[in-house]
């Protein structure tokens, strides 16, 4: 399968889960930005920062609180290893500055990352391992209307184990809020 191919498969999985969880409870609905009855929010986004931090993703945002949120990020990262990467992430609003919300963001994940082994007498061979992700950061989101808005956001992550690299990435989307008002 191709990269584009598993990114557009990757998001409609993602859309399609949300659609379940949605028709059960479709919200009431508020003009406050903070409360508990705004949207879900869905983000497909491109990203870039260090070496092997770039490349493309989706983001979903389910409120759970009146300034808290639950999001979980699936990437198609291109570095060494091309692979797909998964977080999860609790967000926090902070005070709104005009129509900008800025938030803080914690979570955990999983990444596939390169690996090289190296022989004693022969050509190094490249591979592929799965670690633990740590990351922390934050954002601006900026409504446009009740329905959509855009999104920055900027994380540094720490992957557990002897040769997870480090990474900071930084990413850019457009927002559909799904349920709710914003």
């Amino acid at each position: 399968m191709t990269k584009p191919t598993t990114l557009v498969w990757m998001t409609c999985a993602v859309l399609a889960a949300h659609t379940g969880a949605h028709a059960q409870n479709a919200g009431t609905g508020t003009e406050d930005r903070a409360s508990p009855g705004r949207p879900i929010e869905i983000t497909p986004y491109v990203l870039m920062g260090s070496a092997s931090a770039s490349g493309a993703g989706t983001a979903v945002r389910w409120p759970i609180g009146s300034r808290f949120g639950v999001e979980l990020e699936t990437e198609l990262k291109r570095a060494e290893v091309t692979a797909i990467n998964i977080a999860l992430s609790l967000i926090y609003d902070l005070p709104a500055i005009g129509p900008v919300t800025p938030y803080v963001a914690a979570g955990l994940g999983l990444e596939r990352f390169g690996k090289t082994f190296y022989q004693p007498d022969g050509e190094p061979l490249h591979g592929s391992d799965t670690g633990l992700t740590v990351n922390a950061g934050g954002g601006l989101r900026i409504p446009v209307n009740d329905r959509w808005g855009v999104r920055s956001d900027a994380r540094w992550l720490y992957g557990s184990g002897r040769d997870a690299p480090d990474q900071w990435r930084i990413y850019n989307g457009a927002t559909l809020g799904v349920g709710g008002k914003r």
